[in-house]
């Protein structure tokens, strides 16, 4: 049955010659839309499915009548392929199901077609038939709120409505969209065979919506891939308004960096509605892009037909093949009938469809069918009519009569039919909705034939039911490979098919050639199965379109951003790096031990060297380390021939040579170093380089603590202990071991071997020990370092102490300059470059430079005062020194040694000047007043020692007057010069006074007067005494001088011990430094 319904708009032509018809809202009505029904009857066990199909193209029209001149669409032209094959595919598909007993047994499954005239808002109007029907079902048969005058349930035209279970459509995505946002408010299944845009696969906004053809997010990625195959990684994109290009659109860019392929930042958007001044300026802009020579059109047909005119006319500017531009198209436009006259500007444009693939038995059915037996099909004979441009009627007005000889399978008399590519999926979609209706019926039926009412819920099938059976459909297509619906996004799986617009040089034509298919099953990598390679329009290779050229051989690929990139030449110390696999190169730097090969494309090992001595840095090193050597081995043998003199004896032979072995070993270490890297000489060198410091430094440390600890004894009662040569040796041997101990375990933890220096700018590796390009060396100074600091310690404390013995300045000065070596070679050697040989050199150059600096300050000043002033290397030039620091503030007196007779001392006992008196004397030292030796035998001065008396001549503090006990005598000392030029104790001359007792007065001060008159009575000299008197006097010094000599040894004793050699006293006492002081300054 055919019900009709048609709209009659009296169209009014402006003067304009505009494409839109204008008029008011009173120039048109509703008046037929023919609607397709099979079976034409409906009966009790008939289940409809309802379908929307683009019979029709959609025409617009401006009415005056309406808000600012809104658009409305009404049907246009009919669409012999998408609106008429379409139908007829629903039909024949609907034919195969109720032919098949083992589907739906007892059921006959029926259509209810409309026609949506390719238009969103025809689609709309349309919908709202199948919605009052599910309306009407819902109230006859569930809760009925409406009721006609006589009782009965109301339905619309005539019921049929009320047997539609799900509808299958649209075409269009935007279509699809506007029944999606209806249907789902009534919970109506739908089913779209060729919507792609993949804002439909949101289950959340389009619960209801399934698709048997893949989403345009697939479609997106096949286009991608396309590109990436092609090499065209820079391209141009435009895309229409609606919501098909859109979608399309942002899934190209999402994924478009993942195939290393990237658009032209300015994205061209077209409408239906836009004029053609903005198509032509669009084709203008796309041909000035010299670059991207690919331009990616995602829209529907009217978009791209549109601007493809506007391409034909820019192209009358552009003829030049490298400026001719290369169409990558959708699924919306391409793989359809293109005209004459743009078959030139398409061609070479590369399609991606959705898998094209024909319905068994489909062209003969359509071949066969005829006006006058093709009745179902309301839209038939106007079809019939426009494509031979006939007419079936007998009014002669109109068209020629059609003859009964025209047939669709004849191309003798027009176009020959050919099938649509995606006709199969329409009919998947007819099964899906056929086997899910079985489940239904299986579930509730128990194998009933017919529709039971369990099924039905007494009447109508529950639309959330029947959605929930096809989420679950699975069946063989016609490709014979397993149909069902993606869990995710309700699509069917991702199968296309790559056309090329191709000419045929034989016959002229051109035609959608099939290059290649695209599938992708679940979880699975995608499979490309090619047919043909596609060719090119006065090219014999594939155009390139990228943001820059191909960079020259050996050029490397710098990105400046995801699609274009500058070419830049690798410097001498990289390689061209491809392997990124694409046939691109970078610059990558080779590893330091590794050189650019001659053509710059690989990296090869650099040749091994080593330190020799053809090397002049090695040269500088070793030749200063020999003259070092050479310098130790000769003070060594200077210190051997003058080992008993007073100077080498005060040195502590022992510990100077064992500071010249350490001095010695620092030399040696040059040696090791510059060797040939091996086991035994890196185990060596790792060894040596600490402990030749610590030898050093353990011998300074152990003789300022020795000299230390005699100087500074509380009492001389107290001897001080481990100060024989023997307990020195032990000392030093104990802070030697300290090092061994280090050295071993540091060589057990890293064991000794060879390393490889390199560094890019060096053409060669160096082959030196393990760890001397790190930290690691460094481990070997921290025991002598700490060693160093004690020494300065004790050398600070010794400072005070005779002059023989002190060497506080010299030890001071070798640790400052040793540590002002290291601190300038520490950063040097940890900031050089890895593979200069002047790091290695400047360790050996500092080591050697360190033992100069000890030989210089401890050593050169003894071996001068030996081998050029011998007349200084005695007993007594070496405590001449005594003054020089042995006192805080005391003064530096030079010994005389020019006199030629025998001058005396006059210790005078009161502060008068003897000058007053008319005493003559060559020299006198004068002091205030005297002072006696209290309990603990401490003096504040210089003293004389007698038999009977402790004489005492001290410079007593600042305001001491008082006497506590006056001496009986005053003693003189003849100094006569030995051989040397040195003075020696001559005869004494003892002039005895009267008691000092009888000095003072009553209140213990000074008789100035008594005193006076005891001076004047001292002759001149000692030739004045009478011989009785002079036998008196010698007879008494003689005792005095023997007593003395026996506290001068109980004096002497402990250092004698300590010195171990005959020197004795004279070495070490600071106590019988009066005489030889008096003897000198004289």
């Amino acid at each position: 049955m055919i019900l009709a319904l048609s709209v009659r708009i009296r169209a009014q032509e402006n003067s304009t010659g505009s494409q839109f018809q204008f008029c008011s809202r009173d120039d048109f009505k509703v008046e037929s839309i023919a609607t397709l029904l099979h079976p034409p009857r409906v009966q009790e066990n008939t289940l409809l499915l309802g379908a929307l199909f683009p019979v029709h193209d959609y025409q617009r029209v401006l009415c005056d009548g309406l808000p600012e001149h809104e658009e409305i669409h009404v049907c246009g032209k009919i669409q012999h392929r998408e609106g008429i094959q379409a139908v007829e595919a629903f039909l024949h598909s609907l034919d195969e199901v109720n032919r098949n007993s083992s589907l739906l047994p007892g059921v006959r499954l029926g259509g209810l077609a409309l026609d949506s005239c390719n238009s969103p808002q025809v689609a709309l109007r349309q919908s709202r038939n199948f919605i009052t029907g599910q309306l009407a079902a819902q109230n006859a048969y569930h809760d009925m709120g409406f009721t006609c005058s006589n009782g009965s349930a109301p339905s619309f035209l005539g019921g049929r409505y009320d047997k539609v279970v799900g509808v299958i459509g649209g075409q269009k995505s935007s279509v699809s969209v506007q029944m999606a946002n209806v249907f789902k408010l009534f919970e109506i299944p739908q089913v779209s065979y060729i919507s792609t845009a993949a804002s439909l696969s949101q289950r959340t906004l389009y619960p209801y919506f399934l698709r048997t053809v893949p989403s345009d997010n697939d479609q997106a990625e096949v286009i991608l891939h396309v590109l990436r195959t092609f090499k065209w990684t820079y391209a141009s994109l435009v895309y229409s308004a609606d919501e098909y290009g859109k979608s399309g659109q942002r899934e190209l860019l999402t994924r478009a960096r993942h195939y290393d392929v990237c658009f032209d930042p300015t994205n061209f958007v077209l409408s239906e509605s836009d004029d053609d001044e903005r198509y032509a300026s669009v084709a203008k802009d796309l041909y000035s892009n010299v670059k991207a020579k690919v331009v990616v059109i995602f829209a529907d047909s009217t978009v791209a037909v549109r601007l493809l005119e506007k391409f034909r006319n820019e192209r009358h500017g552009h003829e030049r093949s490298e400026s001719m531009k290369i169409f990558v198209g959708s699924d919306g436009w391409t793989v359809k009938t293109v005209q004459k006259h743009l078959q030139s500007v398409v061609e070479n444009t590369i399609a991606v469809q959705p898998l094209v693939q024909q319905i068994p038995g489909f062209d003969s059915y359509f071949s066969r069918l005829r006006p006058e037996s093709n009745s179902r099909n309301p839209w038939f004979q106007e079809f019939w009519e426009d494509k031979f441009q006939c007419s079936l009627q007998s009014d002669p007005a109109r068209r020629r009569r059609c003859s009964s000889l025209f047939s669709l399978g004849n191309s003798s008399q027009g176009p020959q039919f050919s099938q649509l590519g995606w006709l199969h999926f329409l009919r998947d979609a007819v099964y899906a909705f056929a086997l899910a209706l079985h489940a239904l019926w299986e579930r509730h039926c128990e194998g009933q034939p017919g529709v039971c009412a369990a099924m039905t819920h007494e009447g109508h099938i529950h639309g959330q039911e029947l959605l929930l059976a096809l989420k679950n459909v699975s069946f063989l297509d016609v490709t014979k490979h397993e149909f069902q619906f993606d869990m995710n996004t309700r699509s069917g799986l991702p199968r296309y098919t790559i056309f090329q617009f191709q000419h045929d040089d034989y016959n002229g034509s051109y035609s959608w050639v099939p290059i290649a298919n695209y599938s992708k099953l679940s979880d699975q990598e995608p499979e490309v199965t090619e047919f043909r390679a596609p060719t090119w329009t006065h090219r014999s290779e594939t155009p390139l379109s990228q943001c820059n050229g191909v960079c020259a051989p050996g050029q490397s690929i710098v990105m400046r951003d995801v699609c274009c990139w500058e070419c830049h030449n690798c410097t001498e110390y990289q390689f061209l790096n491809t392997s990124r696999g694409d046939g691109s190169g970078f610059c990558d730097a080779c590893d330091p031990c590794f050189q650019p090969s001659e053509n710059g494309t690989a990296c090869l090992p650099k040749p091994e060297m080593h330190l020799d001595f053809n090397n002049h840095w090695v040269v500088t090193a070793t030749v200063f380390a020999g003259l070092g050597i050479v310098t130790s081995l000769c003070v060594a043998i200077i210190f051997w021939i003058h080992l008993d003199t007073p100077v080498i004896k005060a040195a502590s032979r022992e510990l100077s040579f064992i500071l010249l072995l350490g001095i010695f070993l620092s030399f040696s270490m040059t040696f090791a170093i510059v060797l040939p890297p091996a086991t035994i000489t890196c185990g060596v060198t790792r060894f040596l380089f600490g402990f030749s410091y610590t030898i050093c430094y353990a011998a300074i440390l152990t003789k300022t603590n020795r000299i230390a600890r005699i100087f500074k004894s509380p009492s001389k009662a107290l001897k001080a202990k481990y100060t024989s040569p023997g307990s020195q040796m032990v000392i030093v041997v104990g802070l030697v071991s300290v090092e061994v101990f280090i050295n071993i375990i540091w060589l057990i933890l890293t064991p000794p071997g060879e390393s490889s220096l390199c560094d890019q700018k060096v053409p060669h590796k160096i082959l030196v020990c393990k760890g001397i390009v790190g930290y690691s060396y460094l481990v070997g100074l921290l025991y002598p370092l700490l060693l160093v600091f004690c020494c300065t310690i004790y050398a600070i404390k010794t400072r005070k102490c005779p002059g023989g013995f002190n060497e506080t300045r010299y030890i001071a000065f070798t640790n400052y300059t040793s540590c002002i070596i290291w601190v300038v070679f520490v950063p040097l050697y940890l900031t050089k470059e890895p593979s200069d040989e002047t790091r290695i050199v400047s360790l050996a150059m500092s080591l050697s430079l360190c033992g100069f600096v000890q030989l210089g300050c401890l050593f050169l000043p003894k071996v001068h005062l030996v081998v050029f002033k011998p007349d200084k290397n005695t007993r007594d030039a070496v405590m001449s020194q005594l003054d020089r620091g042995a006192s805080s503030g005391g003064r530096v007196r030079s010994p005389v040694n020019h006199h030629q007779s025998a001058p005396a001392a006059v210790f005078c006992s009161n502060g008068l000047d003897p000058r007053a008196s008319g005493l003559q004397y060559p020299e006198a030292v004068m002091y205030n007043s005297m002072r006696r030796r209290d309990q603990s035998d401490s003096y504040h001065g210089e003293r004389i020692s007698s038999a009977s008396h402790a004489s005492t001549v001290d410079k007593p503090k600042k305001g001491s007057r008082k006497l506590t006990q006056a001496p009986q005598y005053v003693e003189l000392h003849e100094m006569s010069p030995d051989n040397d030029g040195s003075y020696k104790e001559g005869d004494s001359t003892l002039q005895q006074t009267a008691p000092y007792n009888s000095n003072l007065t009553t209140d213990g001060r000074i008789n100035h007067s008594t005193m006076s008159s005891s001076f004047a009575s001292i002759p001149e000299n000692g030739s004045n005494f009478s011989g009785s008197e002079r036998s008196s006097l010698q007879s008494q010094e003689g005792t005095a001088r023997n007593n003395r000599k026996i506290s001068k040894r109980n004096d002497q004793s402990q250092f004698v011990s300590a010195s171990g050699n005959e020197i004795g006293g004279l070495e070490n006492s600071a106590y019988t430094k009066t005489l030889k002081r008096t003897n000198t300054e004289e």
